[in-house]
């Protein structure tokens, strides 16, 4: 059998470097536990007649102070952040079943009812294109303006579809397209949505709200809140 230590001897730098790569680094870093264990050892097992330096003890204790702080630290920033997620949290509990003005066009609507949107036109156009699409994706709706100066542009639906007919309840989504220039470009349309839920977002760190069409948006997203 190849004894362990000519074993690793013999290993390529190729491998070697693989090794080094993908050996488990989680113990390399000293716990607090295993510093006190290892500290009062050392204590307990000094030469009485030859005790340790005054400066390395100081520099030890030193070391140990500098990690208590350390963890206390930690543990006191995880407690406030902890406790601010809750505040909002039930702050954000408020807003289930109010109305929030979003980017996206998206709303629901009952048959009979009118809804509103605008749309931020910081150049101003030439003509907007309003138009209303169902929950299949189909042109319900279409109406063509005139000139807009720069500013915010209200955007509004009676709720009567192209033949003149009553729409159905359902949901819908409004889009915006400009000409300006000459061109066509497209127009992010705000309209207030319905919240359903809220929850907590781990990688933003901020309260998500769940919408009436499934989508969630941050709620650093929220222009307006509604009843």
């Amino acid at each position: 059998m190849i004894d362990p230590i000519t074993a690793s001897s013999i290993l390529t730098s190729s491998e070697y470097e693989e090794q080094q790569l993908t050996r488990d680094t989680s113990r390399d870093d000293m716990g607090r536990d295993a510093f006190l264990t290892l500290f009062t050892t050392q204590l307990n097992n000094q030469d009485p007649l030859s005790p340790m330096d005054n400066e390395a003890f100081v520099a030890q204790l030193a070391q140990f102070s500098t990690l208590e702080a350390n963890y206390s630290m930690r543990d006191s920033m995880d407690a406030m952040v902890g406790g601010m997620r809750q505040e909002q949290m039930l702050a954000g509990a408020n807003l289930v079943g109010k109305s929030v003005a979003v980017e996206g066009g998206y709303f629901s609507s009952q048959q009979g009812e009118q809804t509103s949107g605008n749309v931020d036109l910081a150049n101003g156009a030439e003509s907007v294109i309003m138009s209303i699409y169902d929950a299949d994706g189909e042109v319900v709706f279409r109406e063509t303006t005139g000139a807009r100066l720069p500013g915010t542009t209200d955007l509004n639906w009676s709720g009567f579809n192209t033949k003149g007919e009553m729409a159905a309840s359902g949901n819908y989504t409004m889009s915006a397209s400009i000409i300006r220039n000459g061109k066509l470009e497209t127009a992010p349309v705000t309209t207030f949505a319905k919240v359903k839920s809220v929850s907590w977002d781990p990688a933003a760190q901020e309260m998500a709200l769940e919408i009436g069409n499934g989508s969630t948006v941050a709620m650093s997203e929220v222009k307006r809140i509604s009843i």
